[in-house]
């Protein structure tokens, strides 16, 4: 009976490792024949029936491993594929898994990896900020999206925030953003209805925030490493 149990978690187990290298695969080939969109993602989760939010959340918690891709393709993906309430959960979701591993990896396993890919870019002095600020500036950054989502993982892992802290502001800042894209991914193939319009009009107005805050905000995160060398 044990033995009988083992190998049906195992079976388990390869299964569950089948669909995540599946899946690196087609975001991988995806990407190259320049397709990974909304539609894409829906057409390729809804091949996995009642499994598709679970492969979903793989795709969405790896992508920062395999290439920069923008986390509003899948955010859109997930309002087309799923609604607008389930999507946004399905997103709450992800993002959380998704800044953990990213927040994980760079603390744990992947320094020496993610500290050459931060290297020489313009997110490389925000480290020393964040891990003053802590919840705040993590706050600030989620809601006004100045750096790139999986960007910010990595430099958090590098500092010295605490996690509790990292991810409850991530938690916060991020669930506006996920019920607005993933509004406007269900209505993204409805493009003369009400919602489209008003869906796209906020989302409009989110992505111009960090052109209106952009500079007081990258003065507030220079304004320590300016201190320090009037203290040299």
């Amino acid at each position: 009976m044990v033995d009988e149990v083992r190998a049906k978690d195992k079976i388990k187990l390869w299964i569950f490792i089948f669909i995540m290298v599946l899946s690196i695969f087609a975001l991988v080939y995806a990407e190259k024949q320049h397709q990974l969109n909304p539609k894409y993602i829906k057409q390729y989760i809804s091949h996995f029936g009642v499994w598709a939010p679970v492969v979903f959340l793989i795709l969405y918690s790896i992508k920062s491993f395999i290439i920069f891709i923008p986390a509003g393709v899948f955010m859109l993906a997930a309002g087309l594929s799923f609604g607008t309430m389930f999507g946004a959960i399905i997103l709450i979701i992800g993002t959380i898994l998704s800044s953990t591993i990213g927040f994980v990896f760079a603390r744990y396993f992947g320094k020496d990896y993610v500290q050459k890919r931060l290297q020489n870019t313009k997110f490389s002095d925000v480290g020393k900020k964040i891990a003053e600020k802590g919840f705040l500036i993590i706050l600030l950054l989620r809601l006004v999206p100045i750096l790139p989502y999986d960007a910010i993982n990595y430099i958090c892992g590098l500092s010295k925030i605490r996690y509790r802290d990292f991810i409850l502001a991530t938690f916060i800042g991020t669930v506006p953003a996920c019920f607005l894209y993933a509004y406007l991914g269900e209505n993204i193939l409805k493009p003369f209805s009400k919602g489209f319009y008003l869906s796209l009009g906020l989302v409009i107005v989110i992505s111009l925030t960090p052109v209106l805050f952009a500079k007081s905000i990258k003065e507030f995160l220079q304004d320590d490493k300016e201190e320090d060398e009037h203290k040299i």
